[in-house]
């Protein structure tokens, strides 16, 4: 018999096989994303530019940096639920297959990162944004009742919002730890949802008339929900994003 392998040996090889591990999992930006160096005096300045540039190429996906595509965007969860509100939204809402569309066509953007928060932060308005979902809903709004199952067709106008991504640095990278979003201002939503009652076109046209006439209340009322699940979505997009490229390749080293 072979005489057996030392336990330090072992022990030296399963560390050596992690560190080659961590160290092949980064992997540079893609030759065509700008790079900007902490260091310059207008940092934040070629972020904006860099940020702008490289959503304008998320029209296909990025694979080697695990950037899906934005056009249309699909959410990576299946279901989405959403419960009723505490005004006007008397029905709880399941979204599914969620799709959004134009998220490449933002009429600003603005990002900065403040090194000593390790806060990134974006201001982007959007002149309108398309959402195609399967739904499933039961219950009233105001005091008519809603119900029905089929595509659901939301498109969000004139709207702004800012994201924070709290981050944190370890291993030579960063993590998200904690994303907010803000919905800043909205200046229309058109709401559409096929085959309410059955495909009844005389109650499903007068409830969707409803849901357009009063938005911006039904908006309101969930408001505080789309704001956390998107949070969370892009929170996870970012993240593992950032699983991809170091801190110095993003930004330089400090």
């Amino acid at each position: 018999m072979s005489p057996s392998v030392p336990i330090t040996m072992i022990n030296t090889l399963v560390i050596l096989v992690v560190l080659l591990t961590t160290s092949c999992s980064s992997v540079p930006l893609p030759s065509t994303f700008k790079k900007c160096n902490r260091k310059q005096a207008d940092f934040n300045q070629c972020l904006t530019t860099a940020v702008q540039d490289a959503i304008h190429q998320l029209d296909k996906p990025h694979p080697e940096v695990n950037l899906p595509s934005f056009e249309p965007f699909v959410y990576p969860v299946g279901t989405v639920r959403l419960g009723a509100g505490p005004s006007v939204v008397h029905f709880r809402q399941i979204a599914k297959n969620v799709r959004v569309h134009k998220l490449t066509e933002f009429s600003s953007l603005n990002a900065s990162m403040d090194f000593n928060t390790n806060i990134f932060r974006m201001n982007i308005d959007y002149p309108i944004l398309k959402f195609e979902y399967d739904y499933e809903i039961d219950g009233k709004i105001l005091v008519m009742p809603i119900r029905g199952k089929g595509l659901a067709h939301i498109h969000p106008k004139n709207l702004s919002m800012e994201i924070t991504f709290t981050l944190e640095e370890k291993n030579k990278h960063y993590k998200v730890v904690n994303s907010t979003i803000t919905y800043t201002k909205m200046g229309g939503l058109m709401i559409n949802h096929e085959n309410l009652f059955d495909g009844n076109k005389e109650l499903g046209d007068k409830v969707n008339a409803a849901l357009n006439e009063n938005w911006k209340s039904i908006f309101d009322d969930l408001k505080a929900g789309y704001e956390k699940i998107n949070a969370e979505i892009f929170g996870n997009v970012f993240d593992k994003f950032l699983d991809k490229v170091s801190a110095s390749e993003l930004f330089g080293d400090p």
